[in-house]
């Protein structure tokens, strides 16, 4: 019974660390400012469609060959929507670059980006949803510097009710794209002074860790002392079970004399001469004779000794 507990309780011991270490890294958490290469980031089933989270990303391309793949980005709230700038846009005419404002590839597309787009004409494009996909089609041969940068960004374009970053421009993005290097903002007012950058760079660290790997740790920490505690007292309680299960078969065991135990003979029978041995006589021991009973010699007369009969 004891050890069916153990282990059921090693069990959901086990459950909690693994459901608490997949909310520190794979939970419903949106992605804070990746980067994405198109080359890696289509590397599955040209058909199936990937779906991200994010708050904020950038995403490149550099001369790809026959890349046919489908993108959908997810803000974490549903009152955000996505803002998309290029930093650089330089596409062959035989590659499409389609932007849906919604989570699906079909329908009118919001723009189709070619040879033809620069980034003075595409400007800025801000989605209506909080979803934008990238369908991305390139030929079987590209030129050499063909490609572009993209930086979206998820935001809320009221800065009324903003918990993270303002932006000077009044928009609302999450802290995690400040000081990163990365104009999100648009107005790059989350890589200046507004955003305290300076100190910035350690105000998002805890002994040198990002602060979700460092509650990941603390967390891990906790249930492994939680596993060895929960252990370590199913141990003892055990022992302790064992040693009073012994007890107790001792204090109802029977109890057998030293004397009356039938395989310890009594000292009686053991040292005392039998009734029938008493009645006997010893024999005669003519002369100087030595008694092996008692070890003591006797001077006996030469005559003929004799025991009178009853």
């Amino acid at each position: 019974m004891v050890n069916v507990q153990r282990a059921h309780w090693s069990y959901v011991v086990l459950q909690c660390l693994l459901l608490s270490l997949l909310l520190c890294r794979n939970g419903d958490f949106a992605e804070r400012n990746k980067y994405y290469h198109m080359s890696t980031l289509c590397v599955q089933d040209r058909f199936v469609p990937l779906y991200k989270m994010i708050d904020g990303a950038v995403l490149t391309s550099e001369s790809e060959n026959e890349l046919k793949c489908v993108v959908t980005f997810q803000t974490d709230s549903i009152l955000q929507r996505f803002m998309l700038r290029f930093e650089r846009l330089a596409l062959d005419c035989n590659d499409h670059l389609y932007v849906f404002d919604g989570d699906h590839a079909y329908a009118n597309y919001k723009a189709d980006l070619s040879c033809r787009s620069t980034r003075a004409d595409v400007g800025t494009i801000f989605t209506q949803s909080n979803f934008v996909t990238l369908k991305y089609v390139t030929d079987e041969w590209s030129q050499s510097g063909n490609g572009f940068k993209l930086i979206i960004t998820a935001f809320k374009d009221s800065a009324i009710g903003c918990r993270d970053f303002r932006c000077l421009n009044n928009f609302c993005i999450s802290q995690e794209l400040m000081c990163d290097g990365v104009n999100h903002c648009g107005d790059n007012s989350d890589e200046t002074s507004h955003a305290d950058c300076v100190d910035k760079t350690t105000s998002g660290q805890i002994m040198g860790l990002g602060v979700s790997i460092f509650v990941a740790i603390i967390v891990s920490i906790i249930i492994v002392c939680f596993i060895c505690v929960v252990g370590i007292a199913i141990c003892l309680c055990r022992r302790q079970g064992q040693h009073q299960q012994g007890a107790l078969q001792r204090q109802h065991a029977p109890l057998h004399p030293l004397g009356s135990h039938p395989h310890y003979p009594t000292a009686q029978t053991r040292y005392s001469t039998p009734p029938e041995r008493l009645g006997e006589k010893p024999p005669p021991y003519p002369g100087n004779v030595y008694s092996p009973a008692t070890g003591i010699g006797y001077d006996v007369p030469h005559e003929s000794l004799y025991y009178p009969t009853k």
